[in-house]
This record gives C-alpha cells, sequence and structure tokens, in this order.
C-alpha cells in the first residue's frame, strides 16, 4: 500500500479552505459595511432634525435670520424639544458631539432653578422686546424668560463664544456622519453687528440703545 502523500493532503485541504476563509471574511465585511451603512443613514435622519432646530435656536441667540418671531416661550419648548431629540439619539454620536452639545445649551440656558420653573435664556430681552413681531405687545412677564437686564451689554466676545460653540457642534455631527469633510466654520464673523451699533463705542456693563438692523 502506498505512502500517504502528506503534501498533496495538506494542498487538498487549503484548496478547500481558502475559498470558505475567503467566503466567510467576505460575508463579516459585508456586514459590517452594511451595519456602518445603516448607522450612518439614522445618523443622517436625525442630523435633518437636530440641524433645524440649532440653527433656530442660534439665530435666535445672535439676533439674525427670524430671531424676531420667536418668543422666548418658544425657545424654552425649542429646549425641551431639542434635549429630547438629542438624547434620544445620543448613543448613536460619539461623545464629543454629546459634549460640544451641552456646551452649546449651557452658553443659552440656565437651568436648575426653582422647583418647577423654566430654563431662563442667557441673553437680553431688551432689542427683542423693541422688535417683537408678534400679534399682540410683548408681555412684561417674558422679561423673567431672560438672565441679562437691559443695562448689561452683550459682548462681541460672547457673540464669537457662541458661535464657536454652535460651529464646534456641527463640526462634531459632521465627523460621525462621515458623508463629507468637516469645515471649522459654519457662521459668520458679521453676526456680531446686528446687535451692536458700529458707530458708537461698547462700553463696560452697558448695552447701547439703539434699534437694531436687519
Amino acid at each position: 500500500m502506498n505512502e500517504p502523500n502528506w503534501a498533496e493532503a495538506l494542498t487538498a485541504v487549503s484548496a478547500a479552505i481558502v475559498p470558505a476563509a475567503v467566503l466567510l471574511v467576505g460575508l463579516m465585511l459585508g456586514r459590517r459595511q452594511s451595519r456602518s451603512e445603516e448607522l450612518t443613514r439614522v445618523r443622517l435622519e436625525y442630523y435633518k432634525t437636530l440641524a433645524l432646530s440649532l440653527n433656530r435656536l442660534m439665530c435666535y441667540m445672535l439676533f439674525i435670520g427670524t430671531w424676531r418671531d420667536d418668543s422666548p416661550e418658544q425657545i424654552v419648548q425649542l429646549k425641551r424639544t431639542l434635549d429630547t431629540n438629542f438624547h434620544t439619539s445620543a448613543p448613536l454620536f460619539s461623545p464629543a458631539t454629546t459634549a460640544a452639545y451641552k456646551n452649546m445649551m449651557n452658553l443659552t440656558f440656565t437651568t436648575y432653578g426653582d422647583w418647577g420653573t423654566d430654563a431662563r435664556i442667557k441673553t437680553s430681552a431688551f432689542r427683542r422686546r423693541q422688535a417683537w413681531r408678534g400679534q399682540a405687545q410683548w408681555p412684561r412677564p417674558w422679561d423673567a424668560f431672560f438672565t441679562v437686564q437691559d443695562e448689561e451689554a452683550i459682548t462681541a466676545e460672547w457673540f464669537a463664544e457662541y458661535r464657536i460653540a454652535y460651529d464646534s457642534l456641527l463640526a462634531q455631527i459632521v465627523d460621525d456622519i462621515q458623508l463629507s469633510k468637516r469645515r471649522d466654520g459654519y457662521t459668520t464673523e458679521t453676526v456680531s453687528r446686528n446687535a451692536h451699533d458700529d458707530r458708537r463705542p461698547e462700553v463696560s456693563g452697558r448695552q447701547s440703545r439703539v434699534t437694531t438692523k436687519t
């Protein structure tokens, strides 16, 4: 009886294993790619929901776009909606995105006040009271929604900080979605000009009483 040819046996086994291994690796890669595409799709859907609300909030805080059309009650309700949508989707995004969201919200609202009270908005009612476009007059109780008094300045430094916070949040979300290359800036440097008259010097501790540009 002939001696077994181990080389031929190993060659035969290898010939059978290699296609199976290639098929298995292909299936694993395909499954991973499918999961990655599904995650990207879900993240994109949440981004579409979040982006509109975040943009509306940014416009309100920086006195641009539709800021005159929103009441403080609507902005506080917008916060609740944003918090619900973001924290529902937070497990799908990176910790850096969550941190960027919290930073923007902390610059916008003060929370943890008296039991049962609403969040307050970290800006002034002064120009909003003047430029309000609602059908009824600005109700005085709305002033309590704001933390900045009429005589306090909203500085250019604050506007820059808020722009950076908003831009950083959008950039982090774009990073997570991975559909395009992130940009460092999504707002413009001219937004603060809508809140202060460039012809008058900004005095520390006071807000110029001028009509807002549109």
